[in-house]
């Protein structure tokens, strides 16, 4: 090997990792700050080419018996929790906790709980400030409330994602860096938006959903 082949190589070893890593960093930084997600989503539908080896199915479940979701709403100036979701599936008994701060879908902010009892699923709720043995408590098998129940399911990742849209419509999938991206188009209540979301093998991470063709308003499902 000659001696300018020999710096091209080491120069190599060296701005490769570099580049990737930086890269990665960057784009963790743009995900993390919530509204950047968009900017994202257009470059790639512009400078690369979808790739049907990559599959969103490992993405509408999670195999954890144990994760939190959170779920915001937001703009270019800032973003608001509104919700939380978290499992546990350890055991024969799997619990399920919604927290809604703000009123959704035509329930009050508070914890939402679907657990199991001597056998029988039971769903509870406690305003919020309150506790499960405090002012405001119910507590229902889950036949009495079935819309109660559905309410809690539906902030699951299974429920987030079979709301979005994700195993029905045509989705593209993408994969730079590690890193995949997958991004397809639903119709929310005659509201047609864009949905984006992205993360490293088999883990997903996040969800970005824009009304088609505008970067402003924006929801964000967090995986954790």
């Amino acid at each position: 090997m000659s001696a300018k082949r020999k710096i091209i190589f080491k120069e190599a070893l060296f701005t490769v990792p570099f580049l990737l890593i930086a890269s990665l960093i960057t784009a963790a930084v743009m995900f993390k700050a919530g509204r950047s997600a968009y900017d994202i989503e257009q470059l790639v539908k512009m400078n690369f080419t979808s790739d049907a080896s990559q599959n969103i199915t490992g993405y509408l479940t999670t195999a954890s018996k144990a994760y939190d979701v959170d779920y915001y709403y937001g703009d270019n100036e800032s973003s608001v929790l509104y919700a939380q979701f978290k499992y546990e599936g350890k055991g024969d008994e799997p619990k399920s906790t919604l927290t809604l701060y703000e009123a959704r879908d035509g329930f009050d902010p508070g914890v939402y709980t679907t657990a199991w009892f001597f056998g029988e699923e039971y769903v509870t709720y406690w305003p919020l400030g309150s506790s499960a043995d405090g002012a405001g408590f119910e507590k229902y098998l889950t036949t009495e409330v079935p819309v109660m129940y559905n309410l809690v399911k539906s902030y699951s990742w299974d429920g987030a994602m079979l709301s979005s849209g994700a195993g029905d419509e045509l989705v593209s999938g993408y994969s730079l860096f590690g890193i995949k991206l997958f991004i397809w188009d639903y119709s929310d209540n005659g509201t047609i938006r864009e949905n984006f979301l992205w993360g490293i093998g088999g883990n997903p991470r996040e969800m970005y959903s824009y009304i088609h063709g505008t970067q402003g308003e924006y929801k964000k499902i967090v995986l954790k």
